[in-house]
């Protein structure tokens, strides 16, 4: 950025990760923020790297470079920057670039997978924020087998604790005897939403991997390592749309997810039947 042009103060302050704008501008608000030793106002623009602009009376520096990093987040990781208990911390997997770096987004402890760490608040902000409907795909292991209806129940919205939970698009990539292994697109920021909705359904969560945010991929990326993002990857989630075509409709489920579903349905009966056949063929019967 060329730094002999003014910016809002509000964007500065959101560009060095200080949260979104409206919690920059209550910052401002609560007479926190500072300009050359002037308690800042709302509207006040600034010149990076030229005014001294202060919260609590720390500098606020602007960052030489923005660093974006892809990180495979390992099970049994928390994303925070301290733990009272001592647990492992994400932020100790990163590369020390010498510069404080932000988790865009979060993932619980037990959850693997796709999380983003920058010092770029804007873009924090944009990948982070429910509004701007980036999905987020995760593998899902659930107890039990889901019917298409229960399938159908996790597009179309269900009610816990006073909030309803959708996903924009659900499919079974596998099943085993006990288990199924669903694919999970969501675009909303709710806490704990894949788990919740599992339980909600009596299919509870044994696993949880997030492999995409947006067209970004985990690729071969093993837990606990992380990359540089692409100039092409940054531009592509800055500049993402959605495609409404991805979204199943609600009550019309994906034909795949149909078909599995049918066929489960199926196989079960199937069991059933010679289950039924060799009790009544058993010797003695």
């Amino acid at each position: 950025m060329n730094k002999t042009v003014d910016i809002p103060l509000v964007r500065y302050l959101a560009m060095t990760g200080h949260g979104s704008r409206r919690a920059c501008d209550e910052l401002i608000s609560n007479g926190r923020v500072s300009v050359n030793d002037t308690v800042a106002t709302h509207g006040i623009r600034v010149i990076p790297g030229k005014d001294i602009i202060c919260i609590d009376n720390e500098p606020v520096e602007y960052p030489p470079v923005f660093i974006y990093l892809l990180l495979n987040k390992p099970k049994g990781y928390l994303v925070s920057d301290s733990d009272p208990e001592n647990r492992p911390l994400t932020k100790d997997l990163l590369p020390d670039f010498k510069l404080r770096l932000f988790p865009a987004g979060r993932l619980d402890f037990q959850t693997e997978g796709a999380i983003i760490y920058t010092n770029d608040g804007l873009f924090t902000n944009k990948i982070a924020h429910p509004r701007n409907n980036i999905p987020k795909t995760y593998l899902a292991k659930v107890r039990n087998i889901p019917d298409s209806s229960t399938l159908n129940r996790w597009i179309t919205g269900i009610r816990d604790n006073n909030q309803i939970l959708k996903a924009m698009d659900v499919q079974i990539e596998k099943t085993t005897r006990q288990n199924a292994w669903l694919r999970v697109t969501l675009t909303g920021g709710v806490n704990r939403q894949v788990r919740r909705m599992g339980q909600a359904t009596g299919h509870p969560v044994v696993k949880l991997i997030r492999l995409s945010i947006g067209d970004l991929n985990l690729g071969n990326l093993q837990p606990g390592e992380s990359r540089e993002l692409t100039r092409r990857e940054i531009k592509s989630l800055m500049n993402y749309q959605p495609d409404h075509k991805r979204t199943s409709k609600p009550g019309k489920r994906n034909s795949e997810v149909r078909k599995i579903s049918k066929n489960i349905s199926h196989r079960r009966r199937r069991t059933r039947n010679d289950n039924h056949k060799k009790t009544k063929n058993r010797p003695g019967q």
